[in-house]
């Protein structure tokens, strides 16, 4: 995804001299960025709200704006930076001015292509109802074929300039395929498609095409507001909330910093999409804390490449996947939501056991935490217990207000803060506060503002899923709505009850000398400003966010056309099962390998659209349910970010933390090794993503074990001793009976399948349990060692 570096100045005097001290061709274009970029995200809220027109025109509009918008940004990049944005082998062997010329030559080009995005954005739209009726009948002309071959060529440009060759190459070989595909040898023979076809079948043939197909259209309208509504996020400053109350935790826990890492880049991977960005994100921040406390460097980078990976698949955003698969597999997306919630915990779960058994390993204990009592202390802690009645009050005032009085959202949103508040009141009345009731109450009601207010959008979030049951669409709506306004309500509430603001502009005025005089009547308009300003900063983020993965979503559009009319698709599912020899286990490995192969370099939207297009079909035909195919393929395609050669997520927080890629990708392996493993146990206990009363609650204890067990192994450490290979293997042995033993049903039933994972289960907990305590009998107790390096 594309960052940018805004000055987070918003004072207007600032605001001006910022912008007149660049050049004239500078000032022009990042005018038209700026406006382009806050113009997408206001139409895209617009749509979510009236919804003017069919999804396919929204898709095509999104698309050509979002494609413009992209290579404005570029253009206007290379403006100001010049050849530092050279990169690559050959082009940075040159001096620096043929360097220059290859800029500004990109420069022009990058002009043109947005120029050109537009027209035949404007033409296709405007052509579209003849395209899809009379043109079928009377045949296109050669316009509409000139133009649609040139849209599927930027959309594959965009993608190279994006995301690398990688994705670009796969474009540009189904497309010859297609072409020449009567030499390919084999089951890869086919009659081949002309240069007509493919542009039809690209983009020309509108409501058949691969660039304006559902998967524009998912993206458009499912996955664009949620990456808007992160740009937002972020730009409100969601970052330093999540790492504020993460280092609270962390300061209570005795790895200290290094659980804030997997916290904070679990709830920010789970809105970016991109793990390679979240890795940036968050890991600038979190990598250099956990090398204070003393953690090695390469294994700050793979426990940061790790959490920013698995983010992917967290509900309720699952990295806007979630609105794909809801999309391919035709199910609601709380289905999506409720299929993917255990294969979640269960890789956090895995990742958080394998972080605490290496800081206690390694010793890299926060000397912070020292008689703090620990994660039992912190969950049974007054303030937790505070928490949680705060928390039964707002759910029971809201219950009462919407479902026993009836009354509508917004009023219901309101009798429920009044109920809060007045809770808070009377506990500071209660509580014996040297400040008094009313002055305690505003210094929490602050206290709120300054880090929690994040809850209420996220609340409203779960609310009009799992409650209201809406569509993706309208939850983003709300969600992104409810943020704004809870922004400014914030901002506000900060000046005029603690008399403070996020910009000392605000409360200084130009001068900078805060003034005794300053009223509301001054500061409330230099604060409404202020949070003006922050907003249209959040929806240029998130158009600008948005505005690469369109095109490589178009382009996964074309990929997937292509192999379609070709045949390959269906080949490869039926060549695949044959390959298996009809073993299910086979060819889950083989989808395994084909997922990470295909997932390596891509963001994960793209990465699961291709797999799920080529793999899930023949894991269907040999008895896996469709929804747990698709995660299956899904989960390996979130892992090829941390899996060498390409590792993207490894080597963006090796350069982060100055570590060695090669090194960082083997710790990285380490920790995640039991997420290679848990699609397996999703298919071996179907019961985590189907739900069953019974079947579940016994999964979910057997498998959770398990990998407990599993990641003793891998991290040679089982929280108290070192472990040396006879009892790695003893507890691999329990570990894949907890997490497989389901699968002996079909040998001797599901009964004493059953009781074979569950004794296996408990085998594993008992002798982890025991080592804990230092309870083994001697005979089997491994060898007391720590800081073994």
């Amino acid at each position: 995804m594309t960052e940018t570096t805004d000055d987070p100045t918003t004072s207007p005097r600032s605001l001006q001299e910022s912008f007149t001290a660049r050049s004239t061709p500078e000032k022009a274009l990042l005018s038209v960025v700026v406006l382009l970029a806050v113009g997408l995200t206001a139409y895209t809220i617009y749509y979510a709200w009236a919804r003017p027109f069919t999804q396919i025109i929204h898709g095509m509009i999104f698309l050509h704006l979002g494609l413009a918008l992209y290579y404005l940004h570029l253009a206007f990049e290379r403006l100001t930076k010049g050849s530092s944005v050279v990169d690559g082998s050959i082009l940075s062997r040159f001096n620096e001015s043929i360097q220059l010329r290859y800029v500004q030559l990109d420069i022009i080009i990058c002009l043109i292509t947005a120029i050109i995005t537009g027209i035949t954005g404007y033409y296709f739209v405007t052509e579209y109802g003849r395209l899809t009726g009379n043109a079928i009948l009377l045949g296109y002309s050669n316009t509409d074929l000139t133009l649609g071959l040139i849209v599927v060529v930027i959309v594959l440009d965009a993608t190279r300039r994006a995301y690398g060759w990688s994705i670009a190459l796969v474009g540009v070989f189904s497309i010859i395929y297609a072409l020449y595909g009567a030499y390919f040898p084999s089951f890869l023979n086919h009659t081949g498609l002309g240069l007509r076809d493919v542009t039809l079948y690209g983009a020309t043939q509108i409501e058949r095409s691969g660039v304006y197909g559902f998967i524009t259209q998912a993206g458009a309208k499912y996955v664009a507001i949620f990456i808007m509504f992160a740009g937002l996020a972020r730009a409100y400053g969601i970052l330093d909330v999540i790492l504020e109350l993460s280092q609270r935790l962390g300061r209570q826990l005795r790895s200290g910093i290094v659980h804030v890492a997997v916290i904070s880049s679990m709830a920010m991977g789970s809105i970016t999409g991109s793990a390679a960005a979240n890795a940036a994100t968050t890991g600038s921040f979190t990598i250099p804390m956990m090398q204070r406390q003393g953690v090695r460097e390469d294994y700050t980078a793979a426990i940061e490449a790790v959490a920013s990976s698995g983010g992917q698949i967290m509900p309720p955003v699952m990295g806007v996947a979630a609105f794909l698969m809801a999309d391919f597999i035709g199910v609601p997306y709380l289905r999506i939501i409720q299929a993917g919630l255990f294969p979640a915990l269960l890789f956090y779960f895995s990742v958080t056991i394998a972080v605490q058994f290496a800081v206690l390993r390694y010793e890299w204990i926060s000397e912070k935490a020292n008689g703090t009592g620990g994660l039992l202390k912190v969950i049974f802690s007054k303030s937790a217990f505070l928490i949680a009645t705060y928390f039964a009050l707002s759910v029971g005032a809201f219950y009462l207000a919407r479902q026993i009085f009836a009354l509508s959202l917004l009023v219901a949103g309101a009798v429920t803060l009044v109920a809060l508040l007045f809770g808070r009141y009377v506990h500071s009345l209660t509580s014996g506060s040297d400040e008094g009731g009313w002055s305690d109450l505003q210094t929490a009601v602050a206290g709120f503002c300054h880090g929690r207010y994040f809850f209420i959008p996220m609340a409203v979030l779960v609310y009009s899923l799992a409650v209201m049951q809406l569509s993706a669409l309208a939850t983003g709506l709300y969600t992104v709505v409810t943020l704004i306004v809870v922004m400014y309500v914030r901002d506000l509430t900060l000046l005029l009850i603690a008399g403070t603001s996020d910009d000392d502009w605000v409360i200084a005025g130009y001068d900078g000398a805060v003034s005794d005089s300053s009223s509301p009547v001054t500061t409330v308009p230099r604060q409404l400003f202020v949070t003006t300003i922050k907003t249209l900063r959040g929806f240029k983020q998130g158009a600008l966010d948005m505005a690469p993965l369109v095109g490589v979503l178009a382009a996964m559009g074309v990929i997937i056309k292509m192999l379609t009319q070709t045949g390959l698709s269906g080949k490869i599912s039926l060549r695949m099962v044959a390959l298996a020899g009809g073993l299910l286990v086979i060819a889950l490995f083989l989808a395994m390998f084909t997922s990470i192969l295909f997932g390596l370099g891509m963001p994960t939207p793209a990465a699961y659209v291709l797999v799920a297009a080529l793999l899930t079909a023949p894991l269907q035909e040999l008895g896996v349910a469709k929804i747990t195919a698709h995660l299956f393929v899904f989960y390996f395609a979130m892992l090829s970010a941390i899996t060498p050669p390409v590792a993207v997520g490894v080597a963006v927080a090796s350069r982060i933390a100055n570590s060695g890629f090669l090194v960082s990708a083997k710790q990285a392996l380490r920790i995640g090794a039991a997420g290679f493993l848990i699609p397996f146990a999703l298919v071996a206990n179907d019961s985590l993503v189907t739900w069953t009363l019974t079947g579940t609650p016994i999964a979910a204890f057997c498998v959770f074990i398990g990998v407990v067990a599993l990641t003793a192994v891998t991290i040679g450490f089982d929280g108290r001793h070192v472990l040396q290979l006879p009892h790695r293997l003893v507890y691999l042995a329990l570990a894949l009976g907890s997490m497989y033993g389901s699968v002996l049903s079909q040998f001797v039933g599901g009964g004493i399948a059953t009781t074979v994972q569950l004794a296996t289960a408990v085998l594993a907990l008992l002798g982890l349990s025991l080592a804990h305590i230092d309870r083994l009998p001697s005979a089997v107790t491994p060898r007391a060692e720590v800081g073994d390096r």
